[in-house]
């Protein structure tokens, strides 16, 4: 499957997400579980990552205290079934909403990227965005090592000038290095608009995924309607 595949499934996945409840809901996380075990496995790494799911169970476990009127007292806190469901739909949301993107982006490479922005006509953004996606690693990295300082040097006694220091350092490393990247390309006479634009062909398997799609919201339209 080529990344328009991949990015056909996101565009239909993200507004089902938000339009679809209950069996439903539950259904399209399946569905994008076994998508992702299929066509994108790395996709699913995020899976693997507790911040993930402290968030997706921090909805489920503060939502029948805070949403709907009380049921039934557990010790000194109220609690509802009618919040208890809303977290779960809320979870589940955010659940699709996290794999379906996530697929999106985990289908693509920087030459990929470069490749669709290509396509539909907009060459210098796709450079300036996969050049951007390039530079985050080296971004966080100076990031980190501001932090650092800042932190052996005893700034955090004053919070608020820690804060200033961090984000005028942070900036400042940032547009420094931007300055040094457009140097060095000005002097290799680099032009994005240069050249012929790279192409990413579709494949059988985007045609078969777009008309499986094409069923499912047949399906899901005629089972609301119903």
């Amino acid at each position: 499957m080529s990344p328009w595949g991949c990015l056909l499934f996101t565009g239909w996945a993200v507004p089902a997400a938000l339009l679809v409840d209950g069996r439903w809901l539950a259904g399209l996380a399946l569905g994008e579980v076994a998508f992702g075990l299929v066509a994108r496995p790395r996709a699913l790494r995020l899976l693997r990552r507790p911040r993930f799911w402290a968030v997706i169970l921090t909805a489920v476990a503060l939502a029948p205290f805070l949403v709907g009127q009380p049921d039934v007292r557990i010790g000194p806190f109220p609690v509802s079934w009618e919040g208890l469901v809303a977290g779960l739909e809320m979870a589940g949301r955010a659940f699709t909403l996290a794999l379906a993107v996530g697929l999106g982006v985990a289908s693509l490479s920087l030459s990929d990227l470069v490749a669709v922005f290509d396509r539909l006509g907009l060459r210098g953004l796709g450079f300036a965005t996969a050049l951007a996606m390039n530079l985050l690693r080296t971004l966080h990295e100076m990031a980190a090592a501001t932090l650092w300082t800042i932190w052996l040097r005893g700034g955090m006694r004053r919070p608020w000038t820690a804060l200033r220091l961090f984000l005028v350092t942070s900036v400042a490393n940032t547009l420094r290095y931007g300055d040094d990247v457009v140097n060095a390309a000005s002097v290799r006479a680099f032009d994005p608009n240069a050249g012929a634009p790279a192409t990413v062909a579709l494949r059988r398997a985007d045609l078969a995924l777009l008309a499986t799609l094409l069923a499912c919201t047949v399906a899901l339209l005629t089972a609301r309607v119903h």
